[in-house]
């Protein structure tokens, strides 16, 4: 059954409020898109390129979790990821690395249900991954490219997060490996899931045009044992995705020096990332 989506409008008329909006180029909101499979709606952001409305060119898509702090400090719980200002600059720099940008906001109270598959029954979270990846493949991604001028393979579809953002990401990527072909997962966390995600992966078959970007900050935390820990669990998962068949030059393991648990450090990675993920 076709859903009904609001209109999207463009973000200086979507805000009516004084708050310092940070937002840089053609960025348009949806307030209340549906997502069935959660039976609520969610505020979605979509970023077209410098480019888009010069022709009829066709743009790879990246989805990322967040969404409040992927473009507007206004917005962001603390800080901005400033994907807008990377990709306007990149543009300038070289139009081949521009993209459009989906950036879905977490459910507040509900992100950790949300983003994780399994069920943390210690902490009391989790559970609703799979129908908010089924909403991210089935439904926006399908709305996505119906109605904007996108390169909908998967060797074109990028997935992207961080933290429990990062793990969701890499979950929807291998759950729909027809439609996300290309993962970013920055701050990758894997404590609260008893090795499930490593389980998936050892039972997965990746597409062949698969590629995967990770990293772990050395000061994700305050506590030195849980970062040698998370450092040991990206490690895992990179080790875990050769061994189930991807090559090793297809999956990326950054190692960030000083880096933290902050968009401080994840606007930094972005466009390293950003750029890894979208080679053949």
């Amino acid at each position: 059954m076709p859903i009904s989506v609001p209109s999207p409008l463009p973000w200086r008329e979507y805000f009516k409020d004084d708050a310092n909006h940070t937002i840089t180029g053609d960025v348009q909101i949806i307030e209340a898109f549906p997502v069935p499979q959660l039976h609520i709606h969610r505020r979605v952001w979509i970023y077209l390129p410098k480019s888009y409305s010069e022709g009829d060119r066709r743009y790879p898509v990246l989805y990322m979790q967040d969404g409040q702090n992927v473009f507007d400090q206004a917005t962001s719980w603390g800080s901005e990821w400033r994907v807008d200002e990377a990709l306007e600059g990149m543009a300038l720099e070289d139009h081949s690395l521009e993209a459009i940008v989906v950036a879905v906001d977490h459910g507040v109270a509900e992100r950790n249900n949300e983003y994780n598959f399994t069920i943390n029954a210690e902490y009391g979270f989790g559970g609703k991954g799979e129908a908010f990846a089924a909403f991210l493949a089935e439904t926006l991604k399908p709305y996505i490219d119906s109605h904007y001028r996108t390169l909908p393979e998967p060797e074109q579809t990028m997935i992207a997060g961080s933290s429990f953002g990062a793990y969701i990401s890499l979950y929807a990527a291998i759950r729909y490996p027809e439609q996300f072909g290309r993962v970013g997962g920055i701050s990758f966390v894997m404590w609260h899931d008893n090795n499930a995600i490593i389980q998936l992966i050892e039972q997965a078959v990746f597409s062949p045009s698969l590629r995967v970007y990770l990293s772990i900050g050395e000061l994700e935390t305050d506590n030195p044992e849980f970062n040698k820990t998370a450092y040991e669990h990206v490690a895992q998962v990179q080790q875990a995705l050769i061994a189930a068949g991807m090559p090793d030059n297809r999956v990326r393991f950054d190692y960030v020096p000083a880096g933290k648990h902050h968009e401080s450090t994840w606007s930094e990675l972005f466009p390293v990332a950003f750029r890894w993920l979208l080679q053949p």
